[in-house]
């Protein structure tokens, strides 16, 4: 297998449906966009792609099952040559002028006491932040720069934060068309929300484009230009060279550290929804606990402690495989940008520097019981996962 690394730009506007519903009916009137792409729909850019280059047939793989789809991982937003990666779930924005405040879990209760949501008291704490009942979240911080993100996971606080949106929406008006006669039809106007993936900075462009990492046994150049997500818009792959390891800095603190973090870079698929299905929930033997190993880093044993999970997204796509033709049924994902606090119990943390980073902790066939498929969202590239470190504030340790 050979590791390519690749940078996807815009040709134009881009659409990436959110999953609402869309028809000529009130409130249904405008297709939406997704501001980043799910990993699902880079992976099958980047897959049809290297399957064009190799000439594969495709109507043979439909009736054959027979072609090795490439593993991808991503996608990883860049905005100009920074990186940006969605704002972690454990930081609040907030004041004028903004600052950042840290969410860390409550660990001075007493015995009894947490947070017993959505299931039976297993240790998880709530989430406490030390924030004046009138200030308010302080909008437009949705992406982090990487430089800023780094020293968030090692426990630092960055000053000043950069104010980073989403890529701008391009909205565009459309008149639904007669099939015969090519004439507009009376009163069906509707609107597209399109992701334009460039924005006007300090009077100069600034592009955002998107970087995957493909691991496969195609050895030539991967480049050329390819339709990207709804209405077939085209999309430039090209090779790249850049990819986020783990600073040095960081990997010494995993080293030795008692307590980590596990943030969601890409969605994540959990079969308990918000849950990791490797996390075993244990009440024997003590107190009642949730602990496990992520998928693929044996010999580590982790507790969860709390987890800042945002509104789930929901993923949906289009297959276009003639015998399954047409909409696929929409799955429910943890948020990239989802942060889980752990305790380590047993082994050596620094596994999830040198293993774990931007390692997929998505459930996969183990979990989900599904031997033909159950890799798939791991194999797509959902659940990728940087690592950080916290300190309990008071309390039990």
């Amino acid at each position: 297998m050979k590791e390519h690394i690749v940078r996807i730009r815009a040709l134009d506007s881009l659409l990436f449906r959110d999953g609402r519903p869309f028809g000529n009916e009130p409130g249904a009137l405008t297709a939406r966009s997704l501001p980043i792409p799910p990993p699902n729909t880079v992976a099958g850019l980047l897959r049809t792609l290297i399957g064009n280059l190799q000439g594969v047939d495709w109507e043979e793989v439909d009736r054959k099952r027979i072609f090795s789809e490439p593993d991808v991982y991503g996608p990883l937003p860049m905005r100009g040559d920074e990186f940006v990666l969605p704002a972690p779930a454990d930081a609040l924005v907030v004041g004028e002028p903004p600052r950042v405040v840290r969410l860390l879990p409550e660990m001075s209760l007493r015995n009894g006491e947490g947070c017993d949501l959505p299931d039976y008291y297993y240790g998880v704490r709530p989430l406490l932040a030390a924030v004046p009942e009138k200030e308010k979240p302080a909008p437009g911080y949705a992406f982090w720069q990487w430089k800023e993100l780094c020293p968030w996971l090692e426990g630092e606080t960055p000053k000043p934060l950069t104010k980073i949106a989403p890529p701008p929406i391009d909205r565009r008006i459309h008149v639904g068309i007669e099939d015969g006669t090519g004439a507009a039809k009376d009163t069906e106007l509707f609107t597209v929300e399109y992701r334009a993936y460039e924005e006007r900075d300090d009077n100069s462009l600034v592009e955002w484009s998107l970087v995957a990492k493909v691991r496969t046994n195609y050895t030539g150049v991967i480049s050329g230009v390819a339709p990207f997500g709804g209405e077939r818009r085209l999309a430039y792959i090209e090779p790249y060279t850049r990819w986020l390891e783990c600073p040095p800095s960081l990997r010494d603190r995993l080293r030795t550290a008692r307590y980590v973090r596990m943030y969601l870079a890409t969605p994540a698929y959990f079969t308990h929804g918000w849950l990791p299905g490797w996390l075993q929930k244990q009440n024997q033997n003590g107190a009642p606990r949730i602990v496990g190993t992520p998928p693929e880093l044996e010999g580590i044993m982790l507790r969860l402690i709390a987890a800042a999970v945002p509104r789930r997204t929901a993923i949906s796509g289009w297959s276009l495989r003639p015998s399954c033709f047409g909409p696929r049924p929409v799955q429910w994902y943890a948020p990239a940008g989802s942060v889980y606090f752990f305790e380590v119990l047993e082994g050596n943390p620094s596994i999830l520097a040198d293993k774990g980073w931007l390692h997929s902790v998505s459930d996969g066939k183990y979990q989900n019981g599904r031997e033909d498929n159950g890799d798939r969202p791991r194999q797509a590239g959902f659940g990728l996962a940087l690592w950080g470190v916290w300190e309990p504030q008071g309390g039990e340790r």
